[in-house]
């Protein structure tokens, strides 16, 4: 049989939950703020993908990656809202570690808030020198 890749560091869930929880609670006692990077270094990991890889090992585990990114992205809206806190690296973290989006909505009409028609579409090459 093939060999299978190197094995989970955490075999157990409440071990696992444990250790998320011990870095919670350093963090909070040293007045910081939870990261998803700080985390998956804390846990003994080499990146962050391997924290989140653990919600596909069972309910077990999956409850406490679920738990522990809501407790990050909670303290983020929380001090995105308190306007206290550096809000573009806030929404920089929200996007890139907590699914958020930025989302523009258009709506075009025409005359007398008819369907938009286009007459004339013309192709122009425009020189960026000039």
């Amino acid at each position: 049989m093939a060999d299978r890749g190197r094995p989970r560091m955490y075999d157990e869930p409440e071990a696992f939950s444990d250790k998320v929880e011990a870095y919670f609670d350093e963090t909070e006692a040293k007045g910081k703020h939870a990261t998803l990077a700080g985390l998956s270094y804390f846990m003994g990991f080499a990146d962050k993908q391997s924290f989140v890889e653990y919600e596909n090992y069972g309910a077990d585990f999956s409850i406490t990656v679920k738990r522990a990114r809501l407790r990050m992205e909670a303290d983020r809206h929380d001090r995105v809202i308190s306007k206290d806190s550096f809000t573009p690296g806030l929404i920089f973290d929200l996007k890139n570690n907590h699914g958020w989006k930025d989302k523009t909505e258009q709506e075009l009409t025409g005359a007398d808030g008819g369907p938009v028609r286009i007459e004339k579409i013309e192709r122009v090459v425009v020189d960026p020198t000039k």
